[in-house]
């Protein structure tokens, strides 16, 4: 796998480094000065240095040449005097090393094919000084030869000088350029300092006043005293900034001014919504009222003329129990009693006929409580609404019931669990149709666990109701460990006519005129149930204010 290359990388990594103007002022000011400072350094005294060593070369040459010019005039001529002349020449420079007049002879081998320079002292100054005739320059002496020939001899001048000047020279420079430097980089400081302060802290503050506007305050103003761009831009922001407040202020003039116009219209809608659901609700009163009247009308009439027959059946069917009563004790006499085609066979088919007329009374009682049920369905109901506490409401209603109660039922405690009613709330009720409700639900709570009781000898049976306030509705639960119902039954419980009961017990309208009353108080009714455990029935109502009186 190839890796990335060191130098992208690297340059990604700087590029993702934030710098602060502040920071790229002093980085090119200190570049800047740095580069000045190598300059005036290092480079600087590189130059001088090697131009005085240039010319300090050059000085010495021309010595050596003018001495050995002295010499070769002076040994044409014969003149030894001015050879010593010459070399005098030189003497009073307080740098010289020494001079040497050297005579040069070429020495060739046996076969003269081959010849080597040979050089010998012959006069120096100072005197007694060893020379050394191949002397080369070094860092503090500088040697230059001038040859000449003559015909007396051939020579040259050596011509040694110190370089201790050379060497101060360059101290001095380096020192001038240190102090020069450190001036350049003292300068370059102030300068930073200077272009920081006054291009960093006024674009700082800018910054700092655009996030605070940013954030909402439009008090913020930049003070700058400058008259360069930044200046101008600090202008530029005060003069934005006093847009936006000003236009800031038309807004929420004019925002206010929506918002009381939206609270009127708020208004106005919730009142049109108001009266369309009071409109809706009364057309769906009319329209559900004249449903119920037609068909009402027509199942009251159906009523009427079930109730007769129904009352001659259970009738003609005890006439036929008591007939069949006095059949059996006529042929259970004594003139009778030997008779065995009376007891084999006449005494058990009137003993059949007796069970069957029993059935027959059962059922058609059980069909005057279905008849009956749907006549109090047909009834016309309450439409005057009270407010009421609904806790007191439930324990009134307790009260009544369990004076009411069946003494079957006796050992099934009922527990009411009331939360308190929040203030100023109330619950429009239609207490004898809700009253009808709580009857039927516990009812069939109670049936539930008489039915579980007779299975299980050690059930303890739990019949709670419990009521719960929420913000804008009352939940009301009633609770009973009970036989439960299945899934299937669940599903169907609320249909007209199902029930759950036998068919001598159980008409299977209670349930369904409770959803209609619960509907009617504009609330809800749903049941949870787990078989043998737990059945819970749960009606919401709406909580409404109560008006306060002025």
């Amino acid at each position: 796998m190839n890796k990335p290359a060191p130098w992208p990388l690297l340059l990604r990594r700087l590029q993702r480094i934030r710098l602060t103007v502040k920071t790229k002022i002093w980085l090119a000011v200190t570049s800047i000065v740095l580069l000045f400072s190598f300059f005036v350094l290092f480079y600087l005294p590189a130059i001088q240095e090697r131009y005085l060593l240039s010319n300090f070369n050059k000085e010495v040459q021309n010595h050596a040449n003018t001495v050995a010019l002295g010499v070769k005039i002076a040994m044409t001529e014969q003149n030894f005097q001015g050879v010593q002349t010459a070399m005098d020449f030189v003497k009073q420079d307080p740098l010289l090393e020494f001079v040497s007049l050297l005579q040069t002879d070429t020495v060739w081998d046996q076969n003269h094919a081959t010849y080597q320079v040979k050089r010998t002292v012959f006069r120096t100054y100072p005197e007694r000084r060893q020379i050394n005739v191949n002397a080369l320059s070094d860092d503090s002496t500088v040697v230059k030869r001038s040859a000449f020939s003559t015909p007396m001899m051939n020579g040259e001048i050596l011509l040694a000088s110190s370089t201790r000047e050379i060497v101060q020279s360059k101290r001095q420079i380096r020192l001038t350029s240190l102090f020069f430097s450190f001036v350049v980089f003292s300068i370059g400081i102030v300068i930073g300092f200077g272009l920081a302060r006054s291009i960093s802290v006024p674009v700082l503050k800018l910054r700092d006043a655009a996030t605070k506007v940013g954030r909402g305050d439009l008090t913020q103003r930049v003070i700058s005293e400058s008259r360069d761009e930044i200046g101008e831009l600090g202008i530029a922001f005060n003069k934005m900034v006093t847009d936006l407040s000003t236009a800031r202020q038309q807004l929420e003039a004019r925002t206010s001014e929506l918002v009381l116009e939206k609270k009127k219209s708020d208004e106005l809608l919730e009142g049109l919504q108001k009266t369309l659901f009071d409109l809706k609700e009364t057309q769906e009163q009319l329209i559900r009222q004249e449903k119920l009247a037609s068909i009402g009308q027509l199942t009251k009439g159906l009523v009427d003329r079930l109730l007769n027959p129904l009352s001659y059946v259970s009738n003609f069917a005890a006439v036929s129990n008591e007939l069949l009563e006095e059949s059996r004790e006529l042929l259970g006499a004594d003139k009778y009693a030997t008779d065995p085609h009376v007891q084999t066979e006449l005494l058990p088919l009137l003993t059949m006929i007796e069970n069957n007329t029993e059935k027959i009374k059962e059922h058609s009682f059980s069909l005057t409580r279905i008849v009956r049920s749907m006549d109090k369905l047909l009834q016309v109901k309450s439409d005057q609404f009270v407010e009421a506490d609904i806790n007191s409401f439930i324990e009134n209603q307790l009260v009544l019931y369990r004076n009411e109660l069946d003494p079957g039922y006796s050992y099934v405690p009922l527990h009411l669990v009331t939360q308190p009613m929040p203030p100023r709330q109330s619950v429009k009720l239609l207490p004898t149709e809700m009253s009808t409700v709580l009857f039927s639900l516990l009812n069939n709570a109670l049936y539930s666990l008489h039915e579980r009781a007779l299975k299980d000898e050690h059930l303890q049976p739990l019949l709670l109701i419990e009521t719960f306030f929420h913000d804008e509705f009352v939940e009301i639960k009633i609770q009973d460990n009970g036989k439960g119902m299945s899934e299937v039954e669940k599903q169907q419980l609320f249909s007209p006519f199902f029930t759950t009961k036998p068919t001598s017990k159980g008409t299977g309208l209670g349930l369904f005129i409770s959803q209609d009353i619960v509907r009617t108080h504009r609330g809800s009714i749903s049941v949870e149930t787990e078989p043998n455990v737990l059945t819970t029935f749960t009606i919401l109502l709406p909580l409404s204010p109560i008006p306060q009186v002025a």
